[in-house]
This record gives C-alpha cells, sequence and structure tokens, in this order.
C-alpha cells in the first residue's frame, strides 16, 4: 500500500488518539505550572503599564489644557493692559496737544500785543514828528511872512514854495 494511500485524515486512531490528548495533557500542565504564570503576570503588567501611561497621558493633557487657557488669560490680560496703554497714550498725546496749540495761541496773542503796541507807539511817534516838523515849518514859514510885506500874494508864494521844500526833502 503507498504511504499516501494509508494516511486518512478522517480516520480515527485509537492509539494516536490517546498520545495526541497525553502529549497535549503535558504541554498545557507544563504551559500551566511554568509558563502560564509568567505569561500572564507579564500580561497584566503590560495592561497596567498602559493604563497608567493612558491615566498619565490624561493628567498631561488636562495639565496642557490647563495651561493653555491659562496662557489665553494671561494673553487676553496682556491685550487689555497694551489696549488700554494705548488709550492712555492717545489721551495723553491729545493732552499734549492741546497744550501746546494753547501755548502756541496764546504767544500768538502776545505777540499780536506786542505788534499793535508797537506799531501805536510808531504810530506815535510819526504823529510827533509830524507836529514837530508842522510846527517848524509854520514858524519858518510865519517868520518869512513876517519879515515880508504882507501881501496875499507873496503870502501864497511863500507857502507854495515852503511845500515844495518838504517835498524835496521827502524825496531826497
Amino acid at each position: 500500500m503507498p504511504i499516501l494511500a494509508s494516511f486518512n485524515l478522517l480516520a480515527v486512531n485509537p492509539g494516536l488518539l490517546i498520545w495526541t490528548v497525553i502529549t497535549f495533557s503535558v504541554v498545557l500542565t507544563v504551559l500551566w505550572l511554568f509558563a502560564w504564570k509568567p505569561i500572564i503576570a507579564a500580561l497584566d503588567s503590560r495592561n497596567e503599564k498602559v493604563e497608567g501611561d493612558l491615566q498619565k497621558s490624561k493628567e498631561l493633557r488636562e495639565e496642557a489644557e490647563k495651561l493653555l487657557m491659562d496662557y489665553e488669560k494671561k494673553l487676553d490680560s496682556i491685550k487689555s493692559e497694551a489696549n488700554q496703554l494705548i488709550d492712555e497714550g492717545r489721551k495723553d498725546a491729545e493732552v499734549l496737544k492741546e497744550k501746546i496749540l494753547k501755548e502756541a495761541r496764546e504767544e500768538a496773542e502776545r505777540i499780536k500785543v506786542r505788534t499793535e503796541q508797537d506799531i501805536h507807539q510808531a504810530k506815535l511817534r510819526a504823529l510827533d514828528e509830524i507836529e514837530n516838523s508842522v510846527v517848524d515849518m509854520t514858524v519858518s514859514a510865519l517868520s518869512k511872512i513876517l519879515t515880508q510885506e504882507v501881501k496875499a500874494e507873496t503870502h501864497k508864494a511863500v507857502i507854495l514854495r515852503e511845500i515844495t521844500e518838504i517835498r524835496q526833502k521827502k524825496a531826497g
């Protein structure tokens, strides 16, 4: 009989079955006594480590979220302070601007008043000079008129000559 023909997988061989059961029982007992506890302990240890890592990861995530919220609050606070400082700076600049404008207006008013006073003084001096000139001319004209015969034509000629002299002095 060929070897393959005698090898039937579906045929039950009682001797082979007994030895298979005994071998399986021995292997199972050896595994139970020597390997099962270390394997279970290793799996339990790994399970505990994974659970610990998951718990630690969860705690770290919660802590990170808490820190993120704290930093966001601080950032909002800093932004608020920065905006407040900017607003204060603008207000201070506006106050300074108003102060400078007020001082400039006051200085312009003082210059205007001083200029008006100077003009008034110059006008008074000019009027005094004109008055003195008129008095001098009048005295000169009268003295010339009084030294000559008083005739209307002479009188008119003397006045016209004096006016001409005054114009020449101004032009010269």
